[in-house]
This record gives C-alpha cells, sequence and structure tokens, in this order.
C-alpha cells in the first residue's frame, strides 16, 4: 500500500530536516556550516528519490502530474543551464564557496519537495509538528547558549554572536520566526492539554528572546506575519464577516511594514536599517543579470561572478567599490539571475501551486485545522523571508518541504481521489510497495551516491582546514587545487604564500586561478597583488578588472 511509502519517505524527510538544521562541523571543516548541510540534503533528496523509483508502480502519478511536471521542468532547465550559461562546471553545480547552492542541491530539493509531495497527509503533518519541537528547541536553546556568553566553539563571526546552527543571526532569526508560527497554531488544538499549551507559550516566548538577542528584526516580522495567517485563517472560520474585516486590517499593517522597511511612512523610524538600501543594490544587480541573459542566465550560484558588472554606479559608490555581494539577498532574484526568466517561472508556478492548493483544502475544510493553518503560515512566513534573505540550506529545506506537504495534502486528502483510487488499482496506484527487502537496497544504493556526489565540498573543506593547521607551505599550495577546484581557496592560498616570502609560489598559484577563472574578479586582484608579478602580468590583470568592474573610479 502506498500508505507505507508514504510513511518511510515521512522518515526520511524528518531525519533529513533535523540533520540539515542542525548538524555543525567546526571542529573538522574550514567552513563549518553550508558543505556539511549540502552533503546532509543531498544525501536526504537521494534516498528519498531512491525510494520512490523502488515503488514507482505503487504511487498514482496521475494525481501528482501538474507539481511533477513543474518540478522536472525545473530541475532540467537548471541543468541546461551548466550546459550553456558557459559559467564555471564546479562552481554551477557545488555551489560557491560560504553558499554552496549549486545544481546539486537544488536538485536535492527537487527530490525532496516531490517526495513531499508524495508522502504528505494527516500522518506527515503531525511528524512535522513533532520535528519542529525537536528542532525549534534545540536551535531555541544553542541560542540562550550563545546569548549568555557561553558557546562551547570559538566561532569565527562578525556579526551577532547568536546564530544557531546556521552561521548567520538573520537566518536563526528567520528559522526561528518561521519554526513558531507553526508552533503558535498548536495553541488552537481543543484536544491539548493546558500543561502542554503552557510549554507552548514558554517555547514561543523563548523565541522572542532569542529573536531579540540575534540582532535581526526580520525574525520579529516573519514571526509575526505567520501569526497573523494563523489567527487570520482561525477568525474567518469563527465568523466570515470578521474574517474580511481582519483581513482588511492586516492588508493596512502589511503595507505599513512594508513601507516602513523602506524609509516610509509613520514605522520608518522603527523599521528602516541601512541594509535595506544594500539590499536594494543587491536587487537591482540580479535584476539586471536576469534582463541581460534572460534565457539561461549567468550560470548557477555564479551572482558573485557576475555583481560588479552588473550593479550600478550608486551602489558601486555608496560603501565603496570593493563591498560586494555572492547573492542577490532574494530568492527569487537569485534563481531568476542564475536561469534566466524560464526557471523564476516555473519557480513562480511551483509557489503558485502552493498558494491554490493551500486555499482548496481551506474551502472544503468545515472546521478549523490548527495544524494545516500553521503550515500554511509558516509557508507564507517563509516566503516573506526569502524576499529580503539569502538560500541557506538549511533554511531553505523548509521552504521545499512545507511547499510540498501542502501542495501533497491537497491532493492526498481529496475524497473523490482516494475513491477513483480505490475503484482503479493496477491503473492509478493501486499495485503493492515494493518488497521491503527491494526498498532497502535502493535506499542504501541511493545514499551512496548521495554521499558521493554531495561530499566533494566537504572533504576539500576538511582537507584545507588541515592544511592550513599543518603550517607546511607545500601542503598549503597543493590544497589550492583541490577537487572541486574553488577560485575563494585559491586566492586565500596565493594571498598567504605571497605576504610569508614565497612570492614564487603565490605567483604561480595566482596565475593558475587566472586561467581557470578568467571571468572572476578577486583572482586578478590577487595576481595584480602579487609581489613577485611582472608588469606586464600586472597592466593584464588592471585591464581585466576593468573590464569586470567597470564602474569602479579607482580602475583606470
Amino acid at each position: 500500500m502506498q500508505e507505507k511509502l508514504e510513511g518511510a519517505l515521512g522518515q526520511i524527510i524528518g531525519w533529513g530536516l533535523i540533520a540539515t538544521t542542525l548538524v555543525v562541523t567546526p571542529l573538522w571543516a574550514l567552513d563549518p556550516i553550508n558543505p556539511i548541510k549540502m552533503l546532509v540534503v543531498v544525501v536526504t533528496g537521494f534516498m528519498c528519490v531512491g525510494l520512490v523509483v523502488a515503488n514507482r508502480k505503487s504511487i498514482g502519478w496521475n494525481r501528482y502530474k501538474v507539481a511533477g511536471g513543474l518540478i522536472a521542468g525545473f530541475a532540467l532547465w537548471q541543468g541546461l543551464v551548466v550546459l550553456i550559461s558557459g559559467g564555471d562546471i564546479y562552481q554551477q553545480l557545488f555551489g560557491s564557496q560560504g553558499r554552496n547552492t549549486g545544481f546539486i542541491t537544488y536538485l536535492a530539493f527537487s527530490f525532496i519537495f516531490l517526495s513531499s509531495v508524495i508522502a504528505s497527509g494527516s500522518d506527515l503533518l503531525k511528524k512535522l509538528i513533532q520535528i519542529i519541537f525537536v528542532v525549534g528547541t534545540t536551535s531555541l536553546a544553542y541560542g540562550v547558549v550563545q546569548a549568555v556568553g557561553a558557546d562551547p566553539f570559538n566561532w569565527v563571526n562578525p556579526y551577532s554572536p547568536v546564530f544557531g546552527f546556521l552561521g548567520n543571526p538573520n537566518f536563526q532569526s528567520s528559522l526561528l520566526g518561521v519554526l513558531g508560527s507553526i508552533v503558535f497554531g498548536q495553541l488552537f488544538v481543543k484536544e491539548l492539554k493546558v500543561q502542554f499549551k503552557a510549554l507552548i507559550s514558554l517555547y514561543l516566548l523563548v523565541t522572542l528572546y532569542v529573536i531579540k538577542e540575534t540582532a535581526s528584526q526580520q525574525g520579529f516580522l516573519v514571526l509575526a506575519l505567520g501569526i497573523g495567517v494563523v489567527v487570520g485563517l482561525y477568525v474567518i472560520k469563527l465568523n466570515r464577516g470578521l474574517g474580511i474585516g481582519y483581513g482588511v486590517l492586516s492588508v493596512i499593517g502589511f503595507f505599513l511594514v512594508l513601507f516602513g522597511t523602506l524609509n516610509k511612512g509613520p514605522l520608518a523610524s522603527l523599521l528602516y536599517k541601512d541594509s535595506v538600501t544594500y539590499r536594494g543594490d543587491y536587487w537591482r544587480a540580479g535584476w539586471n543579470m536576469t534582463v541581460n541573459h534572460p534565457i539561461f542566465g549567468v550560470g548557477m550560484d555564479t551572482y558573485g561572478d557576475w555583481y560588479r558588472r552588473s550593479r550600478t554606479l550608486a551602489a558601486t559608490l555608496r560603501r565603496g567599490p570593493d563591498t560586494t555581494s555572492n547573492a542577490a539577498h532574494n530568492v527569487f532574484l537569485d534563481i531568476s539571475s542564475y536561469g534566466g526568466f524560464p526557471l523564476v517561472i516555473i519557480y513562480l508556478g511551483l509557489m503558485a501551486l502552493v498558494a491554490v492548493s493551500a486555499v482548496k483544502v481551506l474551502k472544503r475544510q468545515t472546521s478549523f485545522n490548527p495544524t494545516f493553518a500553521g503550515l500554511v503560515g509558516g509557508w507564507v512566513a517563509f516566503q516573506a523571508q526569502s524576499i529580503i534573505s539569502i538560500n541557506q540550506i538549511g533554511l531553505a529545506i523548509w521552504g521545499w518541504v512545507l511547499s510540498g506537504a501542502i501542495i501533497g495534502y491537497e491532493i492526498n486528502t481529496r475524497s473523490s481521489q482516494l475513491i477513483a483510487v480505490i475503484s482503479k488499482r493496477g491503473k492509478t496506484g493501486g499495485k503493492a510497495v515494493q518488497s521491503s527487502a527491494g526498498s532497502v537496497i535502493a535506499m542504501f544504493i541511493a545514499f551512496v551516491l548521495g554521499l558521493l556526489v554531495g561530499m566533494p565540498p566537504y572533504v576539500a573543506s576538511a582537507k584545507y582546514k588541515s592544511a592550513l593547521e599543518s603550517g607546511n607551505p607545500t601542503v598549503i599550495q597543493n590544497a589550492a587545487y583541490l577537487w572541486p577546484v574553488d577560485y575563494s581557496r585559491m586566492i586565500q592560498v596565493a594571498g598567504t604564500l605571497n605576504e610569508n616570502k614565497l612570492e614564487a609560489q603565490g605567483l604561480k598559484v595566482a596565475l593558475d586561478a587566472v586561467k581557470r577563472f578568467p571571468d572572476n574578479y578577486s583572482v586578478w586582484a590577487t595576481l595584480d597583488s602579487m609581489k613577485s608579478a611582472t608588469p606586464e602580468q600586472k597592466a593584464q590583470a588592471q585591464k581585466e578588472m576593468k573590464r569586470l568592474d567597470p564602474l569602479n573610479p579607482n580602475l583606470k
């Protein structure tokens, strides 16, 4: 029966959510956040698709043709982008250093999304609530530890020390806002005992405290929006007239907050931050990349390579030409710049399908469902933060799972559809699920493939950390060429050798870097800084730097 498949997929997705969000490696890798999260999410995605493929005959595929078609188009177009856009192949596959949101990561997200659609139902929703409490409580506990200065790890972080397991306080505050929105819905569960509701209230109070300590106000806005959606759905079920009034007030409040964050209106003094202006610079650059490369974009996770060429003069001068970014700080613009208009249109189609599915479920429900309402609130909260933030792996996986769960819940709880499935066994999904042994073998093969595909960035980061700690110049120089080759690692190694009287070795690494990454500004700047570079090499470097940063007033 498909119920067994749904349960197995739910287990994989659940453990994937926990591990992707919480696992970090501060003792073993130079980047302790992103490579390990990529590895976990890739393994999770591959195991999910392995189980789905093994049990493909038991799935009523006709039910999922719209969601399946969109996500297949999303993945296939990215594959074309990798082949056609002209960006460095390894960077497009594994992502840029500090992000790791390349094709492989997005492919894993696509697998997880499709599996969430198939697995979704009342049981998965209950499981998600349990997982949210596990992840949320752990993140809050570690956030409190960081807030009081008791963190056992000596993190190198220029921001607030309260960043949880995500490496950045903005990501931590957004995650807590999304999870808090879903948890808030549980306060409306009538069967829940008072003592459990008291614990939920305590959870939400601690959430507010930790968000405050992150010094990132977006968490408050995300949480408020998510809670507002849950309350609105409850009020609509309670009284339609009150619901309409609540909706009008909510829309007014939303625009007041929106204008306030843009330094307009009565809330501007409370909500506006300079970072909003900086995000506007990143958004305009992302839009310019999309317009100038409308079909295949600039390549997966190559925003940073194109930022200097795509920013405005105002952005160049605002904080100085050397202040740059490798992400648009807007998921939709990240996707459009990566893969052009076709890719973002497919993604928008997926998000529209989520919204339509949510409305369908809410319309056919005769009473208020706190768990589903919380899920919708969390999804809306996630989408809100995705407009102003980065697609960080530990946070992004929640958006993909919530999206798939909402679509799947709408499909899998259609009573008429269930009757059709029962009456047409063999045509839409009545065949027995693959034997337990077959499923286990498929998952094991998928697990191994996931490890092989997702591990290279983590292994390279771990080896690079070990090389730096060795202090051996030869070992450090060789680390510049660890596979997959990364421009930032080559830059760091070249600079380290150059500053430690090993100019010839540093120059060699810099020259290899410009050959490998000719369209990256930073590698040319590194060559220009090499003490043993010839005047001709420096002149060529200056010429290329001007080509890649045409509005930089410091370059002639």
